[in-house]
């Protein structure tokens, strides 16, 4: 099995539409994604906290893509069965491990990793990525810092099944240190741009996804190299969040603690980039 490195990453931020740019590229003729996303390779590295999930997310990503290929083929591939079955043979998360992840990509077309957690890697993690991806070039969506935690908040109470039943209780989950962490640009991106211009990074406002897809389609394949293709999918929402009222506490407790991410970003970016988050 001959790996690879991935061309393209795209490292968060997380509820910003990374499974949308997942979907989408999954779609085009030039680009090979993992049959699952979120690989992890770094964050399991240099994040030990993680490390646990991140084992049982493998298993649940290899077992739905075996599910979807036995449903899918009239005659199971055996070379892909053992493609999957060593993705979660360990040792993993090592860095033979991580080319073989990309191993059965074709060379005409560019590999990419979508993980969001990377985003939030430790400067040593994000000095070891800019060593050992070279050659890489990487893609990092921002959303608007209240409007992000409030997608994250959403998403975790729905995973758990809950239904805050008090305005306290709300309070208890929005003070979540990993909603915060994830919004925390003020810290990520800085050592993202010690590391790498924009002919390497290409930061992408959340909202112009929404607005105008095929724009932003345009963008990556100019920065990226490619051709002009208009993938399925380009319009359809992945991950619709459950709707929820959220109190009115939870939104004035989100724009307290953001504050200073809100000044950080006006700064960075200039008002046209802003205005679309």
């Amino acid at each position: 099995m001959i790996g690879r490195k991935p061309d393209l990453v795209c490292i968060g931020a997380q509820k910003a539409a990374t499974s949308w740019l997942y979907r989408v590229c999954q779609a085009r003729s030039d680009i090979w994604v993992p049959p699952f996303k979120e690989v992890h390779f770094f964050d399991h590295k240099f994040c030990p906290e993680n490390r646990d999930w991140i084992r049982a997310g493998l298993v649940r990503g290899v077992d739905a893509s075996m599910r979807r290929h036995l449903r899918n083929q009239p005659e199971p591939d055996p070379d892909y069965i053992a493609y999957l079955d060593r993705l979660i043979a360990q040792p993993t998360h090592n860095g033979t491990w991580y080319k073989a992840v990309f191993s059965r990509a074709p060379a005409r077309q560019l590999c990419l990793d979508v993980t969001p957690e990377y985003s939030t890697l430790p400067e040593e993690g994000v000095d070891f990525l800019a060593k050992f991806l070279r050659e890489a070039r990487f893609i990092y969506i921002l959303r608007d810092p209240v409007t992000r935690a409030l997608s994250q908040l959403r998403m975790n109470l729905s995973r758990r099944k809950i239904t805050p039943s008090s305005t306290r209780a709300w309070m208890r989950h929005a003070q979540d240190p990993a909603i915060l962490n994830r919004g925390d640009y003020k810290t990520y991106i800085p050592r993202w741009d010690a590391q790498f211009d924009d002919r390497r990074l290409l930061y992408l406002p959340y909202g112009q996804i929404s607005a105008d897809p095929e724009g932003v389609m345009r963008q990556i394949e100019r920065f990226a190299g490619l051709e002009r293709e208009d993938p399925w999918g380009l319009r359809r929402k992945v991950h619709v969040s459950q709707q929820m009222d959220v109190p009115e506490a939870v939104h004035a407790h989100f724009r307290e603690v953001f504050a200073p991410q809100y000044a950080f970003l006006t700064t960075r970016f200039d008002a046209a980039f802003t205005a679309q988050l």
